[in-house]
């Protein structure tokens, strides 16, 4: 009884917690731009993080070792820098975005400048860091996510989208111009749903709860079920994007934009399930961000690390993720939107995935860490093929934004 109740956790954390700040931005922009144009990326990217997230449970559970004190064991520490440096510099522009995030949600509730509450919300996440335990940081924030799930039934209060929407879902509308941003958007999609901070904070997590081969069920029916779920409140959110921003020629340009997506089926309350919701998910991701990223500097490093110890006990730890959210905190205060700066952040995301993501590939083939638990032929060409479609995508894209403009 116990295991199936930790699954079931499992599964409503999962789906709670499966947007961020980067799902809310792209799924937004992509419903008002293109309609249903881009839900193909949506369902690839989630396809893509079920198989991942499964493998890094997997490989934690069965190995004993996270991902990255495997790849610094495997592949030597001067490997280890690339994509621990590719990770520093696209999680500090997603970390800067996931604050801003918060801070607009906190402004949607009290009326006052996301600008101004950007700081408070800087240290709330700093204060969670420092002193919550594992289970809460897990936990909390993602079962309040689950008031995105709102989102699912607003298209339904709505009545679903009408032919002309519904046209777009094999037949995008992209105007003289747009390809590039449609691109853009594509690789910013694929870039917020893989995540590789993500896997890191999972596996990671996998360890400190102490799992074995005995939680490898759990683990698969978490991924499959949990981010298969959490994916409706994306593919929703873009629904709800094409059935009212797109009639009203709104670009979504900023999340209190996307927010009016959730005021037309419900008005004052669909406003603060929005900014509830986005709350929610932006605090766990920011979270799950600067915790992966003292993750990974102090398993490559060989420093003693871990949520549930004492920050004395862990304190070069504490120290590097204090450190990289003084980074983000300064990148935030430039004032840059936080829904411009979750698109750039998930892009570049997309285009850093073949240096995060192709060693765990390696590894998941690998007996001495798996035994017989190793990846199959299918998991392995499927996600190369989907690594190969990020990676193109956004390099194409990129300069292309660039010199157009932007969207």
């Amino acid at each position: 009884m116990k295991k199936w109740l930790s699954i079931i956790l499992g599964i409503m954390t999962a789906t709670g917690g499966f947007l961020d700040v980067g799902a809310f931005a792209t799924a937004g922009v992509a419903g008002a731009k293109f309609g249903l144009g881009l839900i193909w990326a949506m369902l690839l990217g989630t396809v893509a993080i079920i198989l991942l997230l499964e493998m890094a449970g997997r490989f934690a559970a069965v190995s004993g070792k996270t991902y990255m004190d495997a790849i610094r064991e495997d592949f030597g520490f001067k490997f280890y820098l690339l994509p621990l440096t590719s990770e520093l510099i696209a999680n500090s522009l997603m970390l800067a975005a996931e604050i801003g995030g918060i801070a607009i949600a906190l402004s949607l509730f009290t009326g006052i400048s996301w600008h101004s509450v950007f700081p408070v919300a800087a240290l709330l996440v700093w204060v969670l860091c420092w002193r919550a335990p594992f289970s809460l940081i897990e936990n909390v924030p993602a079962l309040l996510g689950l008031v995105t799930l709102s989102f699912v039934v607003a298209v339904f209060v709505l009545g679903g989208p009408q032919p002309e929407v519904l046209s777009t879902l094999w037949k995008p509308n992209i105007k003289q111009g747009e390809l590039a941003n449609y691109l853009y958007l594509s690789a910013a999609i694929l870039g917020a749903i893989i995540s590789p901070y993500l896997l890191y904070f999972y596996s990671s997590g996998a360890r400190e709860e102490k799992w074995s081969e005995d939680d490898l069920v759990a683990n698969r029916v978490t991924s499959i079920v949990g981010m298969g779920f959490g994916s409706l409140s994306a593919i929703a959110l873009i629904f709800l994007a094409a059935i009212v921003l797109q009639p009203l020629n709104i670009s979504a340009s900023t999340l209190g934009e996307v927010g009016i997506t959730m005021a037309k089926p419900f008005g004052v309350i669909g406003s603060l399930l929005f900014a509830g919701g986005l709350f929610a998910c932006c605090l766990g991701a920011a979270l799950e961000v600067a915790l992966s990223v003292g993750y990974n500097i102090a398993q490559g490093l060989g420093w003693e690390w871990g949520e549930d110890k004492k920050p004395v006990e862990a304190a070069r730890f504490n120290l590097a993720m204090t450190i990289f959210l003084l980074v983000a905190v300064a990148i935030g205060l430039i004032g840059i939107d936080p829904l411009q700066l979750a698109l750039f952040g998930s892009t570049i995301t997309a285009l850093f995935l073949p240096i995060s993501l192709v060693p765990l590939l390696v590894l998941m083939n690998d007996r001495q860490y798996l035994g017989d638990k190793t990846n199959r032929r299918f998991t392995n060409s499927a996600i190369l093929l989907v690594l190969v479609i990020a990676f193109v995508v956004a390099a194409v894209s990129l300069p292309l934004e660039f010199l157009s403009g932007g969207g």
